[in-house]
């Protein structure tokens, strides 16, 4: 009798859901538009306050405080976006300040280019002022992110939509989403569009009217274009390799129920899918492929290549440490929050449950939960322990890196977790067996932690403890059969909130570095002198605050190495150091006509370089910006131009000797 007055009850529900399904969206859409409207976005921008060192707040800041670890965001890809906008033409395909060749084909970064068309979180920066059009692409990667997942995860099979929406959260709102939320493979719309297509290609499998086949098809189209687009394969290769897992599982679960035709239409389509995003790519590919073959021949990151195993045990479950991370409380065996940040990994109590579930009460496990398990073991044992070479290989895992790894098995954490607790609502664990089970599983992550010398390697103790004793009660409630599944979803999800919604600020416009008075002197001169190029020298960061007004500069972050130039600049210099995606520091060497430079990380290095080459002189390098006073600037024949406070940076331009 019960499951017969349970039936109603869900159907209740489904049609409740359904009638305020239009409100949803349009609530969503007015706040979408409102947003865009104040010009809302999660930039770090506020750093520039820092570094230009002007009193006050930064300007704009409503919530939190900006991340100076999100230097990749408010250092460099803000920075490129601005450069792109203030070009004449405006979003050029080339632009030397940002790499040579074509890089702004290789950066999610605006672009007049016809692959914008599948790039939706790009389309504000085109009809909108730059501000505003920045918003937007910020709101798109947060409601864009929410929308896709949930709608993804109703196509393969998710029922409950109390879980559907706590997986939502769960992926926006991981640490480790939210510490790389605008890196430069831009996560959120990769996320997006890989959750689109999954869904679409679920669609195949199990939809036969011919309208929305062929709606899903365009979507697929549509979102896998952008998916490609995005150009990070560390990130996208282990994606695809999930989501070839969870369709495998999809297909299984359609033939068990006889749709045997439906696989093969699917498989047809998705082939025809992928067929139709290579054709559409086929003229970026031509306009793009030598500045790809640079990249490819690159010291980094074109030669790195990953075999497994380069992560310990601590390192791929570190995400039990993950609640109320900052960027002064984190392991110290990393070098920054961001590296330090991960997924709570729930899946071991999850797979151990589903396994006993099997033992003892016979409960078939459904292929798409079998392939999201063999899909986790097999990414963790990839980054735990070294593969043959010709598995990595084969699945192309060599061009991924087990660090990046981590956002795939994040992601099927999460999924086998919500379809575990969709599909497991009978009591599993026999009496006191559930209390043992949590207890053991408990003591392992503790002695993980003590492995990976916790003890001495993080800077708050109070903070991992607390982050322990938080993983602790959420281990707890799981193991708890009669609480699991109403109350893990909410309390985790509380927790993910409270913890991590203050890791992006929200900030209106971007004052802090368009309104400041460096920002404003710089634009000038570079406004008076269009054509005349800038090295800036003692600091990175500045060479992309002058790369943000569309001014030409030597150095900052390059994705692309100008080969050619550096073995004219250097001829006796190996190609190694400058070989590569950089960011430049250039320091005046103590010998004038000498060249030389100093590899500091992968993708860091200091370029000693005169500032008066005849080979700098002649390609229009005329301007140098420096954040302190330069004595020597009339020998090298500078004259000071500006000086600009606060701030205190010293901009010199070169003089003309002929007269």
């Amino acid at each position: 009798m019960g499951k017969r007055h349970k039936a109603p009850r869900y159907g209740l529900r489904w049609r409740i859901n359904a009638a305020l399904l239009p409100s949803w969206c349009i609530g969503a859409l007015v706040l979408f538009c409102l947003c865009v409207v104040l010009k809302l976005n999660g930039s770090s921008v506020g750093m520039w306050r820092n570094l230009l060192t002007e009193p006050g707040i930064a300007r704009g800041l409503i919530f939190s405080s900006p991340k100076q670890v999100r230097v990749d965001e408010w250092g460099i890809w803000t920075p490129s976006m601005l450069s792109q906008a203030r070009q004449n033409p405006r979003f050029p395909i080339e632009n030397p300040s940002l790499g040579a060749g074509r890089a702004p084909l290789l950066m999610s970064i605006p672009v007049a280019y016809y692959t914008m068309l599948f790039r939706p979180q790009l389309w504000g920066f085109f009809i909108l002022d730059f501000e505003r059009g920045f918003s937007f692409y910020w709101c798109a990667k947060i409601f864009g992110l929410l929308i896709a997942v949930c709608w993804m995860l109703r196509q393969i099979g998710l029922r409950s939509r109390f879980l559907i929406g706590f997986a939502a959260i769960w992926v926006l709102l991981s640490s480790y989403v939210q510490w790389w939320f605008s890196s430069p493979a831009m996560l959120p719309e990769m996320i997006a569009t890989w959750a689109v297509c999954l869904g679409c290609a679920a669609v195949f499998f199990k939809d036969q009217n011919q309208w929305r086949t062929a709606t899903a098809l365009a979507g697929f189209v549509f979102c896998g274009t952008n998916f490609v687009l995005c150009l990070y394969p560390p990130y996208q290769i282990p994606l695809v390799f999930l989501m070839t897992a969870i369709l495998i599982g999809v297909g299984l679960e359609t033939r068990k129920f006889g749709e045997r035709r439906s696989t093969t239409r699917a498989l047809l389509l998705i082939a025809g899918g992928m067929i139709t995003i290579a054709v559409v790519l086929i003229p970026f590919w031509f306009d793009v492929r030598a500045t790809l073959a640079i990249v490819r021949h690159t010291a980094y990151p074109g030669a790195r290549r990953s075999s497994g195993g380069d992560l310990d045990l601590f390192k791929l479950f570190s995400g039990v440490l993950g609640f109320f991370e900052s960027e002064q409380a984190s392991p110290a065996l990393y070098d920054n929050i961001s590296e330090a940040s991960n997924f709570f990994p729930l899946w071991p109590a999850a797979l151990l449950a589903i396994l006993v579930a099997r033992l003892r009460n016979k409960t078939p496990i459904s292929p798409l939960v079998a392939s999201l398990s063999v899909c986790l073991v097999f990414l963790s044992l990839y980054c735990v322990v070294p593969l043959p070479p010709w598995l990595v290989r084969g699945t192309l895992l060599n061009f991924a890196i087990e660090r990046r790894a981590l956002l795939a098995i994040g992601i099927a954490n999460i999924f086998l977790c919500c379809f575990f607790l969709d599909r497991y609502r009978a009591p599993i664990f026999p009496k006191g067996f559930a209390a043992i089970s949590g207890l053991v599983l408990w003591l392992t992550i503790l002695f993980v932690v003590w492995q990976g010398g916790m003890a001495n390697t993080v800077s708050d103790c109070w903070a991992w403890g607390q982050s322990l004793a938080l993983s602790g009660i959420v281990f707890a409630i799981f193991f708890w059969e009669q609480l699991r599944f109403r109350w893990l979803p909410a309390v985790l999800g509380a927790l993910l909130v409270v913890s991590n919604c203050t890791i992006n600020p929200v900030m209106r416009g971007l004052g802090p570095l368009l309104d400041s008075e460096a920002f404003k002197r710089i634009d000038h001169i570079r406004a008076a002198d269009p054509g005349g190029k800038w090295i800036v020298y003692h600091t990175r960061y500045f060479a992309q605050l002058v790369k943000a007004t569309g001014a030409a500069v030597f150095n900052g972050t390059k994705i692309v190495p100008d080969v050619t130039f550096f073995r004219q600049l250097d001829p006796g210099e190996d190609d190694f150091t400058y070989n590569r995606y950089a960011n430049i520091g250039c320091e005046v060497p103590r010998r004038s006509d000498q060249v030389s430079s100093s590899l500091v990380y992968p993708d860091f290095y200091i370029l000693f370089l005169p500032p008066d080459l005849p080979l700098l002189q002649n390609a229009g390098y005329r301007y140098v910006l420096l954040p302190n006073d330069w004595p020597e600037a009339a020998s090298y024949g500078f004259a000071l131009v500006d000086r600009v406070i606060p701030g205190d940076l010293w901009i010199y331009r070169s003089v003309d000797r002929s007269n």
